[in-house]
């Protein structure tokens, strides 16, 4: 029968390896092994049925034998017994783990008769628990490499970095050792206050510097289309490929104008404007983007990227016009934000792809991708415009229905904060608001869902949805 070997620790850090025929150090002294006199499995015929009682009986019979041999050695060497059960041992010796006793055989350091799936389930546990402890190792590493990273940012911060805006705590928690050096770091979380610095995205959450942040994200809504004209255009012309109308196309060149103004009215940055694209891939998006920056230069263009996120809510494949009035009732009945159009999207479908635009976006801000004096252009739909600044201002589902889309090609304005507001521990989200042009553009928005801030609400009322 082969061997089967067991590493057991011993005193002092030694381990001991166990096999059916001999007891030998790890370091490959002899330690007076011997031949037992009964084989290793002599009685192990009907291990596969005893129960789980007996051998942990066995393991306790093992357990007190250990604890009254200690006790006899301490009597001998005229020490006080130390229990065993209370993790401690004798001052004079240095070792803490006692050694078992010599007279037992393999198998009674496993609680008695065992098979060698008992002992290979005995080793697969002790792997388990010593890879369960390098994993916590690993974990407390990474925290330690975070803390150094964080702290050799903020130091760069305060050398070069603008002033940092702190707000006065609120209250003063009970410390931990180190706690005040990391606060006077800057770590916020430890005066139980929000950090964004500690996001989930981790540093792709904040701007590293304010002047990296594009001065304004301007969203327009694609100009007038055949389907804003008439509906039958969708039972026939796929809804990707409807395109303007001709007074759509004058509307976009208007849209790129009145955006022309507004980023040459600052007689400092006027001249050395640059403009950043995304479009819905949707035929009257890209006929708006052409209407848009045919009004600029091309050295004022910095370039486009096309988003398939950014496209309108999918209503269906060719729309039946009496099928569709139809769904449209049935929406109303079970929510408009809610209600899946047959072989399409509901409103909520269309915010969980927003949300993954804007988390790319910002990261992609705050990278540096549109630092000086970089403008952003978003030109998408009507809904989809209303769920961008839904996620971005974190609307509820009520404030969101009573909003209405703003007019075809209508440029709204977040406008970034003054400097005096920046802090190293805001979103980069809560650095944006809305102008209060765009937002009388925008009916049924109001100041307060127009602004963000890094405190959450308090309480929202009961919603008329649920009554």
């Amino acid at each position: 029968m082969p061997n089967t070997f067991l590493s057991v620790p011993l005193r002092g850090g030694e381990m001991t390896s166990i096999s059916g025929r001999s007891t030998s150090h790890h370091n490959g002294n002899a330690c007076g092994a011997r031949e037992r006199a009964r084989p290793w499995h002599s009685n192990c015929n009907a291990a596969s049925s005893r129960s789980h009682v007996q051998v942990i009986n066995r393991r306790l019979t093992f357990t007190h034998r250990l604890r009254d041999t200690k006790r006899l050695k301490c009597r001998a060497n005229g020490t006080p017994a130390v229990s065993l059960d209370e993790e401690t041992w004798n001052s004079g010796d240095t070792r803490p783990h006692p050694a078992p006793p010599e007279d037992l055989s393999p198998t009674d350091l496993l609680g008695g008769e065992c098979s060698s799936q008992e002992l290979a389930a005995q080793v697969h546990a002790l792997k388990t628990l010593v890879q369960a402890q390098q994993d916590i190792l690993y974990s407390q590493k990474a925290q330690i490499d975070q803390l150094m990273e964080t702290l050799q940012e903020e130091r760069l911060r305060v050398t070069h970095g603008p002033v940092l805006i702190e707000e006065a705590p609120q209250r003063t928690p009970h410390l931990r050792p180190f706690d005040s050096q990391r606060i006077a770091y800057g770590d916020r979380r430890l005066l139980g206050l929000y950090d964004a610095r500690f996001h989930s995205t981790l540093t792709g959450a904040v701007p590293s510097d304010l002047r990296i942040l594009p001065d304004r994200i301007i969203l327009v809504r694609h100009a007038e289309s055949e389907g804003n004209v008439d509906n039958k255009a969708y039972t026939y012309i796929p809804d990707s490929q409807v395109p303007l109308t001709a007074r759509g196309h004058m509307q976009a060149r208007d849209a790129g104008k009145r955006i022309k103004e507004l980023m040459e009215a600052d007689p400092e940055k006027g001249r050395d404007y640059k403009l950043f694209f995304y479009i819905s891939p949707y035929k009257r998006s890209l006929q708006t983007y052409e209407g848009i920056s045919s009004q600029f230069s091309s050295h004022h263009l910095l370039g486009v990227q096309e988003e398939v996120q950014l496209r309108e809510q999918d209503f269906g494949n060719f729309q039946d016009e009496q099928g569709k009035q139809h769904e449209k009732a049935e929406r109303l009945r079970f929510g408009r934000f809610f209600y899946r159009f047959p072989n399409g999207e509901s409103g909520a479908d269309v915010y969980d792809r927003i949300t993954i635009f804007e988390d790319h976006m910002v990261r992609d801000i705050n990278a540096g991708r549109f630092a000086d004096n970089t403008g952003l252009v978003l030109v998408t739909h009507g809904l989809a415009l209303r769920i961008f600044l839904m996620r971005w201002f974190h609307w509820t589902v009520d404030e969101f229905l009573l909003v209405f889309n703003p007019a075809n090609a209508e440029p709204l304005v977040l406008e970034r904060c003054p400097e005096a507001e920046y802090s190293a521990w805001r979103h980069t989200k809560s650095l944006y608001r809305l102008t209060d042009e765009s937002m009388r553009s925008l009916r049924g928005c109001t100041a307060d869902m127009c602004s963000t801030d890094h405190v959450p609400r308090k309480s929202l009322k009961v919603s008329t949805r649920l009554l």
